[in-house]
């Protein structure tokens, strides 16, 4: 394993309404987690029993979007179990169904192992950003108020501070936080579950890759640009913005770059009212 701890999914995470995340922000605090003991699971009611079931898959699927376990790496059931503090249970179907989404890969041995991706497996995640990243931004979109944008700059603020530290699983995780937020993806839905089905799968390299300073900001300036423009009411330039950040964050070791590939189309945003945003910060967005 690496150094990282596995960390619990941030709360704004944890109020997500759907299947893979549980409601209540409790059910991802560790310190109750940790202070279950195996005797206490062993009498556990089988409601509670599923409820720390989800906890542990919640917890380490956001481990594998914002990359804290990295390509190539082995999870041990014991070790996990061990960190989590719960039994093999909770942790073993929590891997078999990360398997089963091929965000991991089994293990006999060593229990399981982060991918490798392909040029040609980043391709396709490409091209799946592209569809489902971009219908979700248009889809949200009509529902974006002042009070979600000024939230927006506060989450992009944390971006930008999180960029000079030399930490890409942080910066990973302050990314997906500003991506759950503009695309609407904190709301239970079908894309909801297919965007972090892809970041499950993607999550380990694009940290990996995060690990470049420039990279780390090229990925803010372009979210900032996609914040800036809902600011202004700009739906056509924050959609533009929004496909130029998925090129950025997922094909530079790909060979899709180039290839013109088509972006959905974007119904401008209408409700958002306010001064203009102002371009700053080298992130596209005035965060004052």
């Amino acid at each position: 394993m690496r150094q990282h701890d596995i960390a619990k999914a941030p709360q704004r995470d944890a109020d997500r309404n759907c299947d893979d995340w549980p409601t209540l922000g409790r059910l991802l605090d560790a310190d109750r987690l940790h202070a279950v003991t195996r005797k206490e699971f062993s009498v556990r009611t089988p409601a509670v029993i599923d409820t720390l079931a989800e906890t542990t898959y919640a917890r380490l699927r956001y481990a594998l979007i914002v990359g804290q376990l990295a390509p190539g790496e082995s999870v041990t059931l014991g070790a996990l179990a061990q960190r989590f503090g719960t039994s093999a249970t909770p942790v073993r179907d929590a891997l078999s169904r990360l398997a089963a989404a091929e965000a991991l890969h089994h293990n006999h041995q060593s229990g399981a192992i982060v991918p490798v991706l392909s040029r040609d497996e980043l391709d396709e995640l490409l091209r799946l950003r592209l569809a489902i990243e971009g219908f979700a931004f248009a889809n949200a979109a009509a529902h974006h108020r002042l009070s979600d944008w000024r939230g927006f700059k506060v989450l992009h603020a944390d971006l930008c501070r999180a960029i000079e530290f030399d930490d890409s699983v942080r910066f990973a995780g302050a990314v997906w936080s500003v991506r759950v937020a503009i695309l609407g993806l904190d709301r239970s839905s079908v894309l909801a579950m297919l965007a972090d089905r892809i970041w499950c799968r993607l999550g380990p390299t694009f940290t990996h890759m995060a690990a470049d300073i420039e990279r780390r900001r090229s990925v803010s300036y372009h979210l900032g640009m996609v914040v800036a423009a809902i600011g202004r009411r700009d739906g056509e330039r924050a959609h533009k913005a929004l496909i130029d950040e998925i090129v950025v964050g997922t094909a530079p070791l790909s060979g899709a770059v180039a290839s013109g590939l088509p972006a959905p189309s974007l119904a401008p945003i209408t409700t958002i009212t306010g001064r203009r945003a102002s371009i700053g910060c080298e992130s596209g967005v005035d965060h004052g």
